[in-house]
């Protein structure tokens, strides 16, 4: 049985409903205002940069360990220094990443989700990743290397690739 407005009504009027879906039902009129501008104080992620940079820092050897990367590797594709890189992964609480390489972590998390979407064992994400593949982004090379040397262009088109291929796309 529903009421007038379309919401369910209930055996007994005035009964609080179980589901809390339905007990939100018909609270919400309107709202007139659906996109408020934030202030840059309001901007929850502004000054975090330190918290972000340090949790970099501690998931990326973990991601390297589980491509099979070397530190060399990994510091690149974070276009990072391989001393700093190293500096920053045994004390990670040191780590300051620029907006660069914030992006470079945040396509190579992007990355690794998406490679653990498309393959469920981490030894064929590896695999991919370092064998040779025919598909028109790489020309006959491995994923890796074209991320090892296309930089920053690089990762941006395996993130697409790779988002795509999850949407039923091209890899």
């Amino acid at each position: 049985m529903t009421r007038e407005d379309g919401a369910p009504s209930h055996a007994a009027e005035g009964a609080t409903p179980d589901n809390p879906r339905d007990r939100l039902k018909g609270s919400v009129q309107g709202y007139q205002e659906p996109f408020e501008p934030v202030g840059l104080e309001d901007w929850e992620a502004h000054d975090n940069h330190a918290a972000i940079s340090a949790a970099v820092l501690r998931t990326m050897p973990r991601i390297a360990r589980a491509w099979r990367c070397s530190d060399e590797e990994m510091a690149a594709l974070l276009g990072l220094e391989l001393t700093t890189y190293r500096a920053w992964s045994s004390d990670p609480s040191r780590a300051a990443l620029d907006g660069e390489q914030r992006e470079r972590a945040s396509l190579l998390l992007g990355i690794y989700s998406a490679l653990e979407t498309l393959f469920q064992s981490a030894d064929r994400q590896c695999r991919w990743l370092h064998h040779p593949n025919q598909g028109s982004l790489f020309q006959g090379r491995a994923p890796m290397e074209h991320l090892r040397h296309g930089g920053l262009y690089a990762l941006r088109e395996l993130r697409a690739y790779l988002d795509a291929e999850q949407q039923g796309g091209f890899a």
